[in-house]
């Protein structure tokens, strides 16, 4: 889908697409482009808009660069942290006065921003203050999706230290905690991703808008949102730590339960192995069994296994083992 947005008396407006692209034209945004929507940008605009696979590249020289007074802008977004997280490319190209977006996903970003244009609350209508705003709604959402993994991990680590409940009961919780853990750790990771792509982007936009000659405005929020995304960074880093220590944590309790599991099994076979051989003495029908024809040796039997097995749970309690 091919949409144009315009500079109408100093607001942002979309743009009857049958006009095409005009002076007014600020913002053209590509979304689930065709090939000839690409085709149409392309020839008014006189350059190369990335495919789908170009924007998948990792190099920095793939991601970021200038090529004939045109500003092309590669970043990962993190998409759908609530639901099912991914993280997504989205191109930004900055020409003129005019910005192109090309995205093949629907950031949260782009509908808040509309929203944003429609009440009249867009600071300035170029295609550098455009994409400043989009860049700053976007670290927004990356913090709104940290400071969720932080309270789930916040509930997490009382509920870890905090269980209680029979052994069984445990196991399922367990077996539910360690999931949400792999799910806090897999948006933490893609988190980690898009604000260290959001960094390089930043970087390579304060160079831009200083070569541009951009408002000092426009500047001092790229500056902004720099050190936003390196605090993003510093904290998704913490809470990738605090992850790792709270599987390590459930892992070892969930080795402590089976080892007490196993431990009360040893003991049980500790316990009954004397019985066990005295039941197998006395089970060997030789004829020459001085207490095979005696009255009280099935009696003695009896007693020589009780006797054998509580005297084996007591050496067992005396030492500690139980």
């Amino acid at each position: 889908m091919l949409a144009f947005y315009e500079n109408r008396s100093g607001a942002l407006a979309p743009q009857d697409a049958a006009q095409g692209i005009t002076k007014d034209t600020v913002w053209i945004d590509l979304f689930n482009p065709t090939p000839e929507e690409e085709a149409t940008v392309e020839k008014a605009l006189h350059l190369d808009v990335p495919t789908r696979e170009e924007q998948t590249q990792i190099e920095a020289s793939r991601r970021l660069y200038k090529r004939n007074g045109t500003y092309f802008m590669t970043v990962t977004v993190l998409l759908y942290a609530d639901l099912q997280p991914k993280n997504a490319e989205v191109t930004f190209i900055l020409t003129g006065q005019q910005l192109i977006t090309v995205r093949y996903v629907q950031p949260r970003a782009f509908p808040i921003f509309k929203d944003r244009c429609q009440r009249g609350e867009a600071k300035q209508v170029t295609g550098g203050a455009i994409l400043v705003e989009l860049i700053e709604i976007i670290v927004d959402r990356l913090a709104e999706s940290i400071k969720n993994v932080q309270s789930e991990v916040g509930d997490l680590s009382h509920l870890i230290f905090d269980m209680k409940g029979s052994s069984s009961s445990r196991q399922r919780r367990y077996d539910t905690l360690l999931r949400s853990i792999g799910r806090d750790g897999e948006v933490t990771s893609l988190a980690r991703e898009s604000a260290y792509s959001l960094g390089r982007l930043l970087t390579f936009l304060m160079l831009a808008a200083a070569e541009r000659n951009e408002d000092k405005d426009i500047q001092d929020h790229v500056a902004t949102a720099t050190r936003d995304v390196q605090s993003l960074s510093d904290h998704v880093s913490f809470l990738s730590g605090h992850i790792g220590f709270l599987l390590n944590a459930t892992l070892g309790l969930l080795d402590i339960q089976q080892n007490d599991i196993i431990r009360i099994l040893s003991f049980a076979a500790v316990v009954f192995l004397p019985p066990t051989l005295i039941a197998t003495i006395y089970g060997m029908n030789f004829e020459d069994m001085p207490e095979l024809k005696w009255v009280a040796g099935y009696p003695m039997a009896l007693v020589l296994m009780v006797l054998s097995a509580l005297l084996s749970y007591l050496y067992c309690r005396h030492r500690g083992w139980m």
